[in-house]
């Protein structure tokens, strides 16, 4: 059984959502990222760590009860880069497996993660990142290996910028699907109008 570490990115500002945290927003009763948590700890995970920065005060004291860690992106800037390698500087380097997700997608169930993980321990010889990938759209979470991190953290092959899943290497390998859950986050209080209309999904601050 593959051992695995969990990045889960919520430090943003959310400049486009009114400066409101995301991750809060409420799903039939609980916050994303509370619900996120629970549906990651249901997958017996190694371990789990959690960015944060901008409304850290807010989000830890929202998600308490979970056990699980939590590290502060300091400063004003919290890019997804920064984010990236504090989260996987935080997990231990002898791990079989590391998944990466932000705290935004609202459709995301706990199969869903689960088919994400099962494609990795499935890839193909040599591929060493795997990532949901719907209409040629790059979906998430993602999951890579100790060597792809360590990549990250020493800032090569491009991974961990906003261009990682551009970047053409046969260590990448798409898990090519249909289900459009791996597409779907908000961003807008447009894209949160567009989750009702299309999925009949409710999400209340």
């Amino acid at each position: 059984m593959l051992s695995i570490g969990v990045v889960v990115l919520a430090a943003g500002r959310a400049e486009r959502m009114g400066r409101r945290p995301k991750s809060l927003l409420r799903l039939d009763g609980q916050s994303l990222i509370a619900r996120q948590l629970r549906m990651l700890q249901s997958l017996e995970v190694d371990s789990i760590v959690v960015v944060l920065g901008h409304y850290a005060d807010v989000i830890e004291k929202e998600i308490a009860g979970f056990g699980v860690r939590c590290v502060n992106q300091t400063g004003d800037l919290h890019d997804q880069p920064s984010s990236l390698n504090l989260g996987l500087t935080a997990l231990s380097d002898d791990l079989d497996a590391y998944l990466v997700t932000p705290a935004d997608l609202p459709l995301l169930r706990a199969s869903d993660y689960r088919a994400v993980l099962d494609a990795y321990a499935a890839r193909s010889e040599g591929s060493r990142f795997v990532a949901p990938s719907v209409a040629g759209k790059p979906g998430n979470p993602v999951v890579f290996d100790g060597f792809i991190r360590g990549q990250i953290l020493e800032g090569l092959g491009g991974f961990g910028s906003g261009r990682w899943r551009q970047h053409s290497s046969a260590l990448i390998e798409d898990m090519v699907t249909s289900n459009s859950r791996y597409v779907v986050d908000v961003d807008t209080e447009q894209d949160i109008a567009a989750l009702n209309r299309d999925y009949g999904i409710e999400l209340h601050w």
